[in-house]
């Protein structure tokens, strides 16, 4: 029987987990990652929309493997370690992303959200009823604390349109007027929300 060396592996469990988690970070950052309710027994659970309908939550196990040959009797190197780290973590991330789209865009789908854009079609009516579609909380300095989750040529034209747009008074003012109504949305939403409380 080998000897095990407790100490040891305790070390290099948390190095795997720091640089996994690091990784899993970088393509899927902490701040995006929806609210969690841990589940402490069973395998089934379900939720109840704002609409007061109750639906299964359908809970689907994700896995991510990786593995080393040692079949030249060697084993890993610091290097290898950190490799194998940042390919786990990289592909747990993408899990988690493919995941929480997946979810939001059945549920754009279903409450008839959904916006079509021609890539470099992107106009400023086509912003607006994206803000419009989308309920916004605030900060206490009355910001809005929703983020837009894109892929990487849609925020290059946002970027691009926004620099131009910025100096389109009309637009700016249709903006504000939107971020001024959505702020009495939210306020109206936070006092029934005390109220109940």
């Amino acid at each position: 029987m080998l000897p095990t060396f407790p100490k040891a592996q305790k070390i290099l469990d948390e190095a795997w987990n720091k640089q996994m988690f690091e990784w899993k970070n970088k393509v899927f950052p902490i701040h995006l990652h929806p609210p969690i309710h841990q589940i402490l027994e069973g395998k089934t659970t379900d939720f109840q929309r704002e609409d007061r309908q109750i639906r299964p939550l359908e809970m689907k196990r994700h896995s991510v493997e990786t593995s080393h040959s040692i079949a030249d009797g060697k084993g890993m190197t610091l290097h290898t370690f950190n490799e194998k780290a940042k390919e786990v973590g990289e592909a747990w991330g993408k899990k988690f992303f493919q995941t929480t789209l997946g979810v939001v865009e059945e549920a754009v789908k279903e409450t008839g959200n959904e916006i079509k854009i021609k890539k470099g079609e992107l106009k400023q009516e086509d912003v607006l009823q994206m803000f419009e579609t989308v309920q916004q909380n605030f900060d206490e300095f009355g910001n809005p604390t929703g983020q837009l989750v894109c892929g990487s040529e849609f925020a290059e034209e946002l970027k691009k349109r926004e620099a131009e747009w910025r100096n389109d008074p009309a637009f700016m003012a249709k903006l504000e007027e939107q971020k001024r109504r959505k702020k009495a949305e939210f306020d109206e939403r936070e006092a029934c929300r005390r109220l109940v409380e």
